[in-house]
């Protein structure tokens, strides 16, 4: 081939990779700035349990999350990458416990979450005071507290229009909805005469349980359940041992700290008096996983299904 049909073709060679090559940054630098574009249009103003105005006036890309429910929400959104950081207390998703961590979750630290420099805080009330400093650096906090199953859609979605994925939690709250209607429809074959009695026990020394006003009493009901207490408006109510023993509950549960649940149960057993108790006599003594039924977040439909299988065992079948 002669010498310049040669250069000739090389020349046309790397004007074309060239080409390519730019196109690429083009289209690079084009998706960077949509990102951006997106970023800074992004404006939203949500009022959050405390009946506050927050506006966020940027997509967040970093999210801390100062509650184990709220960071469950975030994770259940499918926030991960986004999420910055939680607390000590934030252990589900076990992915949750790689994130930095900025305080506990009683005393977050906000030296520790000003330093992963959040673009939005969540929190609950218990942090109030202390979290009003972050505002003051121009760092927007929502703060939700959700005390019921209604809450707790709420919450999911005032999260996800925070996140700017609204779309996103709209299908988390349909998929919650739709396993608690299946459990639902399982029971309808169930008269309300026939309800087992339930005592939830929260706590063994002093003895507390739940009332009509917990998220616990709501799941127990969804479940098929008849809460002993729920003529008690308190959410979480000392009781005593002799209004347990003549409410006579069908089924008790309480909950599993580490690996407690043989001890519990063998305590409960030999408490005086509760011999009569149909749900001892009966050996129908549950445990469940504390964290899972205490947090108003993602795994209510998941605890309710675990409640009305150990209240309804044949419908399982």
């Amino acid at each position: 081939m002669p010498r310049k049909l040669i250069l000739l073709c090389f020349a046309i060679a790397v004007a074309m990779t060239a080409l390519l090559f730019g196109c690429a940054r083009v289209e690079d630098s084009r998706g960077s700035e949509g990102q951006n574009r997106e970023q800074e249009q992004f404006e939203i103003v949500l009022e959050d349990d405390l009946g506050r105005q927050v506006r966020i006036s940027r997509k967040p890309q970093r999210i801390i999350s100062l509650a184990p429910g709220l960071t469950e929400t975030l994770f259940a959104l499918g926030l991960s990458e986004r999420i910055v950081g939680v607390t000590e207390y934030c252990n589900y998703p076990p992915e949750a416990l790689e994130k930095p961590k900025a305080g506990s979750f009683s005393e977050p630290s906000i030296e520790k979450a000003v330093a992963l420099q959040p673009e939005l805080v969540v929190a609950v009330p218990l942090h109030e005071e202390s979290l009003f400093r972050l505002e003051e650096l121009g760092i927007p906090v929502l703060i939700l507290e959700p005390t019921s199953v209604d809450d707790v859609y709420r919450s999911i979605e005032l999260l996800g229009l925070a996140a700017g994925e609204e779309e996103r939690a709209r299908r988390l709250v349909s998929e919650i909805k739709s396993r608690m209607d299946a459990v639902s429809e399982k029971l309808s074959g169930v008269p309300e005469s026939e309800r087992v009695r339930v005592y939830y026990e929260v706590y063994a020394d002093p003895l507390m349980s739940v009332g009509s006003t917990s998220v616990i009493h709501e799941l127990v009901e969804a479940a098929g359940g008849k809460n002993i207490f729920a003529d008690v408006k308190e959410p979480y109510p000392l009781v005593s041992s002799e209004a347990v023993v003549d409410r006579n509950p069908e089924v008790i549960v309480h909950p599993n700290y580490h690996g407690t649940e043989g001890f519990l149960a063998k305590e409960i057993q030999a408490r005086p008096g509760w011999g009569s108790v149909a749900a001892v006599a009966e050996g129908r003594i549950f445990s469940i996983d504390p964290d899972k039924v205490s947090r108003p977040g993602p795994r209510i439909g998941e605890v309710v299904e675990e409640l009305a299988g150990l209240f309804y065992p044949a419908l399982e079948n």
